[in-house]
């Protein structure tokens, strides 16, 4: 399986884990070392937020389906970017 093809096959599962993984970041540094004294609870704050968040993915899905995907195999068919004029693993081109 090449890169591009497990980009594609793969796609909702690194967004995710991206996602769900920054978002841990955040909330544990946010516990750890706050910037400044709560007015709203972070329940509320935090609701409000991934609500935020959920519809602005909604709207991306609906106006640019699949659009950063569909650019990367595009530029990846035409050999286009640093990746592609580079021999690496396939797990160091991921990581990159």
């Amino acid at each position: 399986m090449t890169f591009p093809e497990f980009i594609t096959r793969h796609e909702l599962t690194i967004r995710l884990g991206f996602f769900f993984g920054v978002f841990a970041l955040m909330a544990l540094w946010e516990v750890m070392a706050p910037r400044r004294a709560l007015t709203v609870s972070k329940t509320v704050r935090w609701a409000n937020n991934l609500g935020l968040v959920f519809f602005n993915s909604f709207i991306l899905r609906l106006i640019f389906p699949a659009a950063a995907v569909g650019v990367a195999a595009f530029a990846a068919d035409h050999g286009w970017g640093l990746l592609n004029h580079f021999k690496m693993s396939f797990p160091l081109a991921v990581l990159l």
